[in-house]
């Protein structure tokens, strides 16, 4: 679809897919953010694409496809879903019209910037679009099929506190990139497993966390769960993980262990070398 998602089955295209590899943010190269950016007509903040570049998953599409390749090895089939709308218009990981909460990193899922009525109206229906196909390729895989869905996201490597998304948020940004104060935000976990929501209660499959962490510590990956945030209900992958208990796993991979090089106002390139370093302990756990 369009400016919407990539849909690609990896494996035997004649049997129901068993694992779904989803990627809300996969609209990660300079390509996407114009695409969507060309529909819309109100004025945005300059140099906005600055924000995309620093706030896209670069690396999980990579990832994905890698993951998929190595199951569909040993006779797994894959559905990798890719979603194309840039979360700087839409973040496709938010329900739509659910409140923000800056101060618990619940962005909005259409940014205050984006201030012109019928630019909200395409950016709602592209999210509605994608939800659609999202929706039913988890009844697919986690329900009729009873697989299992991974949700494949990456983050920065260090939490850059912003307190909102504005018109001054490339400013904002890039202050908080100068040398000397990007040094001062914490580090993150290099791999982080999103296992439970906001009240605690798990929701990923306990035998699939367990493997996934055992996986990456065994390769001297540094992992942990829950360390950066947990599922909240304003989040879709929240609404997928409740919706199939025990069948949906959201995993987060540091951008910088990706990249050659970490760049984050740019365009990045992806090492495939370093993609299937950091698929494989995901497939070694599926396939234990």
């Amino acid at each position: 679809m369009p400016d919407v998602c990539e849909v690609e089955v990896v494996g035997d295209p004649r049997v129901v897919p068993g694992l779904l590899v989803e990627v809300p943010h996969g609209a990660t190269l300079a390509r996407h953010f114009e695409a969507v950016r060309s529909r819309l007509v109100g004025r945005l903040p300059d140099d906005l694409t600055a924000f995309f570049f620093v706030n896209t998953d670069v690396g999980a599409p990579e990832c994905a496809l890698a993951l998929a390749r190595i199951v569909a090895d040993r006779g797994v089939t894959s559905l990798v879903l890719r979603c194309l709308i840039p979360r700087t218009f839409a973040d496709t990981n938010r329900v739509l019209d659910a409140p923000a909460d800056m101060s618990t990193g619940i962005t909005p899922c259409i940014p205050d910037y984006v201030a012109d009525p019928a630019d909200r109206r395409e950016l709602a229906a592209l999210h509605t679009a994608y939800q659609d196909v999202a929706r039913r390729a988890h009844a697919a895989v986690c329900g009729e099929a009873v697989g299992r869905a991974v949700l494949l996201h990456t983050y920065a490597p260090r939490t850059v506190r912003i307190e909102k998304l504005d018109s001054g948020i490339v400013t904002a940004l890039r202050q908080a990139y100068a040398p000397g104060v990007y040094e001062t935000w914490d580090l993150r976990p290099e791999v982080d497993v999103i296992s439970e929501g906001t009240d605690g209660e798990s929701l990923a499959p306990r035998d699939l966390v367990d493997e996934l962490l055992r996986e990456y510590a065994e390769r001297g990956i540094q992992v942990t769960e829950n360390a950066s945030y947990r599922l909240h209900p304003s989040t879709t992958g929240y609404e997928h993980a409740t919706r199939y208990p025990g069948r949906v796993v959201c995993v987060e991979l540091r951008r910088d262990l990706l990249a050659a090089p970490f760049a984050p106002f740019e365009e990045m390139r992806i090492d495939p070398a370093l993609a299937r370093r950091m698929a494989e302990p995901i497939a070694a756990a599926l396939l234990a």
